[in-house]
């Protein structure tokens, strides 16, 4: 039963608001009329529609603003700083290291706090902040992973954690305001 819920989750996540509801309904009729209760044909169905459902989805342009807000809201911001700090490292003679000072780590944090949470202002995913929670948190590891020099892991963990919250605070507070 546990896998039945997790597949009807990851089918509900994937297929959108608009469809979810209708396709879990059609999958949960047909195994009815197939199997009984067996979660295996289930499973089966939905691993099968992940794909053709994401490309349905990117086709009609549904993540269209996901990426676009995951992109400034994180991976802009990091990289943009992460050039900066190469720019200005590449000037200073008798260089003692690639370290970064915890200064521009603490700047970064908080240049990312804030266009995570203008990227969900202005994304205000009312049904998905979770997706949007998870695209924001993929672009900032991405952003991340490209970046030169060495990185302190309580960094990559406040980056990972503080992205994803500061967009939703973003989605959550336009959702608050709006009538």
């Amino acid at each position: 039963m546990m896998a039945l819920a997790v597949a009807r989750s990851l089918l509900a996540v994937i297929a959108g608001p608009d469809h979810a509801d209708f396709l879990i309904g059609d999958l949960e009729e047909e195994m009815r009329a197939r199997t009984g209760t067996r979660a295996g044909w289930y499973v089966r169905q939905v691993v099968r529609s992940v794909v053709p459902l994401i490309s349905m989805r990117i086709r009609s342009g549904e993540f269209s603003g996901l990426v676009a807000a995951a992109c400034f809201g994180a991976m802009l911001p990091l990289a943009i700083l992460d050039r900066l700090w190469s720019l200005v490292y590449s000037q200073i003679p008798l260089k003692d290291g690639f370290e970064r000072a915890p200064a521009y780590l603490a700047l970064n944090v908080i240049a990312l706090c804030c266009c995570s949470a203008g990227a969900g202002l202005i994304f205000a995913s009312h049904e998905r902040p979770r997706l949007l929670a998870i695209a924001v948190a993929l672009a900032a590891g991405l952003a991340m992973w490209s970046a030169k020099g060495s990185t302190p892991g309580l960094y990559v963990v406040a980056v990972l954690v503080l992205a994803p919250v500061s967009a939703v605070a973003g989605a959550k507070f336009t959702e608050r305001k709006a009538p």
